[in-house]
């Protein structure tokens, strides 16, 4: 077995973890080991691979961000100072391996496994046979311990499971004298070789014209600009008579100056090169800056073949508009915009986060779920203004009287909800819920009126009565069930026989088991618009409950449970089954054909029988494959390697797929453009006050450029006034959905309505 080296000059270890709902988190070890045996690097199947990554070495452009990647909520290389790793086997298929070793990070190991592909051999400027290879391993983050979900720069959090390891690697033979690439003496390429622009000018348009987006210059690698495109000067006020042989790594912002440079460095002295993809800012000439991502490469032309250095063709599009719209739609998704205290998301993200600390601490956390008694006459008795305004003063109180490392969030409505994260025991949480009660005592006084409310609260300890955030907060709130039961105003602390007493539940689910039995439900329709014509181009299918003693049962009720108990499966396949019937007798009625959405859950997805039983459906019901469109939730896309799949299948039928309530949950533009997604659902929340409110014009307006920008259609969900209307129409072609134009209709109501309309056009 020979020994071979890793040329550390022309190689990159590199780590990706997801970053909110669009951008990643992406860093390097700029330090690291690798030992490697084998008798041919062709034939890597005998191999023995052993690497060390040292976690000092962290380097994310960002110095903050290293730091939170370095402590004890992530990598933690104050007690484990290295990522290790030792192969174990090693398969091959054509040019690609799986090398599966034991990875070792913060003293845990587990199995992993890298795709590792052939990129080749060369001889480099030595004379030194140089091999390639790129390689590729995913691992789950909660399997490591790795849980960093602290606020980053942009105001996300974390929400990826998975951590990407990529390696880029360059072979050399131990033994040759030039094999070191450390031990060889660069040589300087500062020259001052710029263009003659006469008599390669037809060369320079034709690269322009294959390579352009909006700003394109050539360089050589130590960034003296041979050329650049006119777009500097209209976009970044550059006199290009001056920009020529000027050094472009100057027009960087001085934050990301050093590793923008040292990226060009190696990247221009490996000998097997690949496209090279980079983020920065750029200086304007006035002096703010643009942000850009760029795609390098060395140009390989036979009009500058007489060159001997390297040539560098930097081609780069403004994304400053992009980044301020993904922090806008940051900021909403993840934040309460009435109280701006987290929202549900962030909550169970920093829950998630403190529950698996403390499995590895041991110390203890409680949970306090809050409702406001009587909050629903004062919304009824003096408007929904007054509500908001004692919506926000609760928010104040239940501030003041938490302690700084505490955390409160509103879960929606009159709901809110508080982590304790340090308490000793019990005691500490029954004395913060006694002073809630007691500031709640005081009435709320805004403009000379006094408006008095009370609150409940639930209250549940981990470990003790439950290890996981689900656990927490559906005891704390079965706990909270029970003090509104006994008269409100109180607090109760959860307790086993508060589970097994939770009467309305287990009736409601019984009932709910029954009604889909018996056929208890009908369904209505709502109409899907094209805002600029107003023509009809759809319509959404919506479950409605009869309860043949009850009455009628709001969705919001047992939609959910629905969800909880799998009860979903059965009653969407009706609720499938019985749209597309109704949708074929319309058509067979002679109504215009209409796009049918249905919602599908995640544990209708979850069935593996589900595109088995869609393709029946549309073949029993004869429903035309393109006249229906399923739509899914964000959380589906929560775990993208088991949603692709379905989804091509679905659309492989011709089925379209949508994204309901976009904006709100996990979705990431980043993976939403590879996946068969045809069109985005704004959510109702961004709509509402867009006639009025600033901030949610912008976010929608980002949301719509967005999607148009990667081919996606885009629907409005609650459009209800003609001030909605007039300002989602204003960014083109985009459809309607909402009380605007009517609200959901049974069967017969719908059918007026589709002659009403078709007689209006």
């Amino acid at each position: 077995m020979g020994k071979w080296m890793v040329d550390q000059a022309h190689s990159i270890v590199g780590f990706e973890v997801t970053h909110m709902m669009i951008s990643k988190v992406r860093g390097q070890f700029d330090s690291y080991t690798v030992d490697i045996e084998a008798e041919d690097l062709t034939d890597l199947t005998n191999a023995k691979i052993v690497f060390k990554l040292e976690g000092n070495s962290i380097n994310t452009r960002n110095q903050e961000r290293d730091k939170h990647i370095k402590s004890c909520d992530f990598f933690d290389i104050e007690n484990y100072p290295t990522i290790d790793f030792k192969s174990t086997n090693i398969t091959k298929n054509g040019g690609r391996y799986k090398v599966t070793g034991d990875m070792t990070i913060k003293g845990i190991t587990k199995p992993v496994t890298f795709d590792v592909e052939y990129g080749g051999k060369a001889i480099n400027q030595w004379g030194v046979e140089v091999f390639g290879y790129e390689s590729e391993a995913t691992i789950n983050r909660e399997d490591f311990g790795l849980l960093w979900n602290v606020a980053l720069e942009t105001g996300g959090v974390l929400v990826g499971k998975e951590v990407k390891i990529k390696v880029e690697l360059e072979l050399n033979q131990i033994n040759s004298d030039l094999s070191n690439a450390h031990s060889i003496e660069k040589q300087s390429i500062e020259e001052n070789n710029s263009f003659d622009h006469e008599a390669i000018s037809s060369d320079i348009h034709e690269m322009i014209a294959e390579n352009i987006t909006d700003l394109v210059l050539i360089m050589n690698r130590s960034g003296v600009i041979q050329y650049a495109t006119p777009s500097f000067k209209t976009m970044l006020g550059y006199d290009l008579s001056l920009l020529q042989n000027s050094n472009f790594f100057e027009k960087v912002h001085q934050d990301d100056q050093d590793v923008f440079r040292r990226e060009i460095i190696t990247y221009s002295s490996r000998t097997i090169k690949r496209e090279l993809q980079s983020e920065f800012r750029l200086l304007h000439d006035e002096g703010y800056d643009i942000s850009v991502e760029a795609n390098i490469t060395t140009i390989n032309h036979h009009s500058f073949s007489k060159n001997e250095n390297d040539l560098i063709l930097v081609v780069m599009r403004d994304i400053s508009d992009r980044k301020e719209g993904e922090k806008a739609i940051y900021q909403l998704a993840f934040h309460d915009p009435l109280t701006n205290l987290p929202n549900r998301r962030s909550f169970m993200n920093q829950l998630r986060s403190e529950v698996m600390d403390r499995k590895f601490s041991g110390s203890k956390l409680s949970v306090l779920f809050i409702d406001l008694d009587n909050f629903k006459p004062i919304n009824d008795q003096w408007g929904h203004d007054t509500g908001d305004l004692v919506l926000k003063e609760a928010a104040n109180k239940i501030r003041s009287v938490i302690r700084p490392t505490d955390i409160v969030a509103r879960l929606g409505g009159d709901e809110f909800v508080v982590l304790l994260k340090d308490v000793q025991d019990e005691e500490d949480a029954v004395t913060i819920a006694q002073r809630l009660l007691v500031q709640f005592q005081n009435p709320i006084n805004k403009s000379g009126q006094e408006y008095s409310l009370t609150c409940s609260i639930g209250v549940a300890h981990y470990p003790s009565h439950g290890e996981t955030p689900e656990d927490l907060i559906k005891n704390a709130d079965t706990a909270l069930y029970y003090v509104k039961e006994r008269g409100k105003n109180d607090f109760m602390i959860f307790d086993q026989l508060m589970e097994h007493q939770s009467l309305e539940r287990r009736l409601l689910e019984n009932a709910l088991r029954q009604g889909i039995k018996e056929q208890q439900f009908y369904l209505e329709y709502q109409p899907k618009m094209n805002m600029s014509t107003n023509e009809l181009i759809g319509m959404e299918a919506l479950v409605r409950w009869n309860h043949p003693n009850l009455g009628i049962i709001p969705p919001g009720k047992f939609i959910p449970l629905a969800e909880e108990t799998g009860l979903i499966v059965p009653l969407g396949e009706w609720i499938l089954r019985e749209s597309c019937r109704q949708t074929y007798e319309w058509l067979n009625k002679g109504f215009s054909p209409l796009i049918l959405s249905v919602n599908v859950s995640v544990r209708q997805l979850e069935d593996l029988h589900f595109v088995d039983k869609v393709k029946t459906i549309l073949y029993e019901t004869g429903l035309d494959p393109q006249r229906l469109e399923l739509e899914i939730t964000e959380s589906v896309l929560a775990n993208v390697k088991s949603t692709i799949s379905i989804l091509k299948e679905i659309q492989k039928l011709g089925i379209h797929i949508s994204v309901d309530d976009f904006g709100t949950g996990y979705s990431s533009l980043s993976y939403i453009k590879e996946l068969p997604i045809d069109t985005l659902k704004i959510d109702q929340s961004f709509v509402k006050d867009i006639h009025t409110n600033k901030e949610s014009k912008e976010i929608a307006k980002a949301i719509i450029n967005l999607a148009h920008s990667i081919g996606l259609n885009v629907i409005a969900e609650g459009v209800e006034l003609k001030e909605h209307v007039d300002e989602l129409s204003k960014d083109g072609y985009i459809l309607g959905q909402g009380y605007y134009y009517s609200r959901p209709l049974k069967v017969g109501d719908f059918e007026n309505y589709m002659r009403t309309i078709e007689v209006a056009l």
